[in-house]
């Protein structure tokens, strides 16, 4: 026979338990719903993307790696990885770097780095425009006015890959030293050297070293007025030479 307050002691014990599992089943089912009204209410209209605010880029094809990855109006922004955009952003030619952001309730705000064209590069038939860093960014058919041409004899590259040539980085940086002051430039290479033609002169730059100063010199040079069709050397910046052009008989 059991002893009655054994008896007592073990319902006490059940009963704790059995209080205990239901107390813990209240609170998860009241943690699992304040869960799924959470996730309910970042997925509503009032969490949603309304607005994509762009800075930095017009371009078309911006807009449409956003569209593609998901950005778009409706949108729950806990669906949408900035990191994603971001990657397809700057996998664009043109994109230098991007940075995407997520402002809750319903903004995404996106700034572009966008890269700058700054010559034209002659490539078999077409142009391939180039930005400071010697990146591909499109293909052209003719030359923008304005824009230094390059001439030269260089490998065929896709929108995105950057060329290394030494002769196409030294011709970029003397254009660039230029700051657009100069314009109608075209450089090409002959027998290993570099050429310009500039304001009907032809400039002998030597090898691509010095760009800087041999830019600075040719401005200076030209700044003194220059007999039509003068040649000027410019191997040396710091002694820069005029040869006059020589009549003929």
């Amino acid at each position: 026979m059991i002893d009655p307050r054994m008896a007592d002691r073990r319902r006490t014990v059940l009963e704790k338990g059995a209080r205990r599992g239901i107390r813990r089943a209240v609170w998860l089912l009241v943690f699992v719903s304040l869960i799924a009204g959470v996730l309910w209410v970042l997925q509503s209209p009032m969490f949603s993307v309304g607005e994509i605010e762009v800075t930095g880029s017009d371009r078309q094809d911006v807009s449409d790696v956003i569209r593609a990855s998901g950005f778009e109006e409706g949108t729950p922004l806990i669906l949408v990885n900035p990191r994603d955009l971001e990657d397809g952003l700057e996998g664009l030619p043109w994109v230098r770097s991007a940075a995407v952001r997520r402002v809750f309730p319903d903004r995404v705000e996106i700034d572009i780095d966008q890269r700058v064209a700054v010559a034209w590069l002659w490539a078999s038939g077409t142009y391939a425009v180039l930005d400071d860093e010697a990146v591909v960014l499109e293909y052209a058919a003719v030359v923008q006015a304005g824009f230094p041409v390059l001439q030269l004899s260089v490998q065929r590259l896709e929108p995105g890959e950057a060329h290394t040539d030494p002769t196409v980085l030294g011709a970029l940086e003397f254009a660039a030293a230029n700051n657009g002051d100069i314009s109608g430039l075209i450089l090409r290479e002959e027998a290993g050297e570099l050429w310009a033609t500039v304001a009907g002169h032809e400039v002998r730059l030597g090898r691509s070293v010095e760009m800087p100063a041999k830019a600075a010199a040719l401005a200076a040079v030209l700044s003194e007025g220059l007999p039509e069709g003068s040649m000027i050397n410019l191997i040396a910046p710091t002694r820069p030479a005029v040869i006059p052009l020589t009549p003929s008989s």
